[in-house]
């Protein structure tokens, strides 16, 4: 009985730490920490408008809210020489929420930071071909379409 309370007891404490950094990993950290959130991004601006795409990371790291910087990481696609980053069921997620309200935000790869501009994509055959390419870089099956619901956005350089 007494290793059961005290397996029970780590998978509590284990719960609890995990919610704790999801919710204060913004104030806590310089960008996301893996999967988990951060906070406002540091590092070198970069000179250029946006990142060299044949070189991008696979994952890369993307702050939204301005004026109350929330990061995370995600994958990328680049299609016809434009950036664009998925999230998977996309109506349901915080952060595609906030960005589709406050279209500013800053992208980090390779320890350098970009200004950038993100849009939601509604176009049905881009969406498609998205799915396709990001299925590809990561090895995995294209999903159904019919079933699909991830949202697309671009990332493009602030104008």
């Amino acid at each position: 009985m007494g290793v059961l309370r005290w397996i029970l007891t780590a998978i509590v404490a284990l719960i609890v730490v995990v919610l704790l950094l999801d919710t204060l990993g913004g104030y806590l950290f310089d960008g996301p920490l893996g999967p988990i959130p951060g906070g406002k991004m540091s590092g070198p601006l970069a000179a250029e408008p946006q990142p060299n795409l044949i070189d991008l990371e696979k994952v890369i790291e993307l702050e939204i809210r301005p004026q109350k910087p929330w990061s995370l990481s995600v994958w990328n696609v680049v299609i016809d020489g434009q950036l664009f980053v998925p999230s998977a069921r996309g109506a349901s997620r915080r952060w595609t929420a906030v960005a589709v309200k406050e279209p500013l935000v800053r992208l980090r790869s390779h320890g350098k930071i970009y200004e950038l501009r993100i849009e939601r994509v509604t176009d049905a055959a881009l969406q498609e071909r998205l799915a396709k390419a990001l299925a590809q870089r990561y090895g995995h099956e294209p999903p159904d379409p019919a079933q699909d619901t991830t949202w697309f956005f671009r990332l493009s350089p602030r104008t």
